[in-house]
């Protein structure tokens, strides 16, 4: 006999994970602490501060070099401090797009393609769009800030809320940039991928904390602006790192896949919650985490960054 026999039940069991420590992450996230706490390896966060997950804290400012972006839909209700996904679209290529909730008669639930079609559906209105800005943390230079083992560290930072204004707008800045170009030969499909794919990739993304003003009171936002401009060859190789990296990224973002594989809770943040829920990694609204028996100790900290961009001692292996 055969498991397959049984194959009918697929996804009304329960897998077990081990929780994921930011420390050990692929892609570490950026964001801007809230309020002052101790996290979870008892290194206080300020306020107002970037802290790089798992990396580094209290930065004044983060520089990275973009590989990943991605839009987003995500259907977002929050529950005892905690963002719970209750419905959530990847965009996956051209519309239409589809969540992963269901209808009611189990069929797949398509997607409003604008804001102003989603606020008048009963169902998607308090979905939103988000973009996803993932790539390597690096100086203001360009330089990778390394590990001890000589590799690069990947970020990314979530435009979602008071946020998503000033990511969108930086990337739709840097998509009109008129630049050379860096293919040839020079065709309309090749221009056309290198003002959405590559232009973004060709500066350091420079990213600083901003304040806007909201219903709520002034809230902190991303700032971005583009810094050292990088030539070709380094270009080149994001490029080279970026195909190779797409899976990675995927799997970390694309939380479709987690909802019908019903992952466990990592116990660092993303988790599953229950079906067709999912929570977000927001550590700026998790709770305090007790005081450690141990003295407070500083965050690891990767190798200093160079001075002068290279790429020469990166393992990118």
């Amino acid at each position: 006999m055969s498991y397959e026999d049984y194959a009918d039940l697929m996804g009304t069991g329960h897998e077990s994970r081990e929780p994921v420590k930011p420390e050990d992450e692929f892609f570490h996230s950026v964001y801007i602490a809230g309020t002052t706490r101790k996290n979870h390896i008892n290194v206080e966060e300020l306020a107002g501060k970037f802290q790089v997950r798992g990396v580094q804290y209290n930065l004044d400012e983060v520089n990275m070099i973009i590989t990943h972006t991605k839009d987003i839909l995500a259907k977002v209700i929050t529950q005892n401090r905690r963002d719970n996904i209750e419905c959530f679209s990847f965009k996956p290529g051209a519309p239409p797009w589809y969540g992963t909730s269901k209808l009611p008669d189990n069929s797949s639930r398509p997607c409003p393609q604008t804001s102003a079609e989603r606020a008048v559906n009963e169902y998607c209105n308090l979905c939103k769009a988000q973009i996803l800005v993932a790539g390597i943390f690096c100086d203001a230079g360009g330089s990778p800030v390394l590990t001890e083992e000589k590799k690069p560290i990947f970020i990314f930072i979530r435009g979602k809320g008071m946020k998503y204004k000033g990511v969108s707008d930086y990337l739709g800045e840097m998509y009109k940039r008129e630049l050379s170009p860096i293919f040839e030969p020079v065709t309309a499909e090749s221009t056309a991928f290198e003002k959405s794919v590559v232009n973004n990739k060709r500066f350091v993304t420079n990213i600083k904390k901003g304040q806007e003003s909201s219903n709520y009171g002034m809230k902190d936002v991303f700032v971005l602006t583009a810094a050292a401009e990088l030539p070709k060859d380094a270009v080149l190789k994001i490029l080279e790192v970026s195909k190779n990296t797409l899976n990675q990224f995927n799997e970390k973002f694309d939380w479709s896949i987690r909802a019908s594989a019903a992952p466990a809770a990592t116990g660092y943040g993303q988790a599953q919650t229950g079906a067709g829920q999912m929570t977000m990694e927001t550590p700026e609204k998790q709770e305090t985490p007790p005081a450690a028996d141990k003295p407070a100790q500083e965050a690891p900290k990767p190798e200093a960054p160079k001075q002068v961009f290279s790429f020469d001692d990166v393992n990118f292996d």
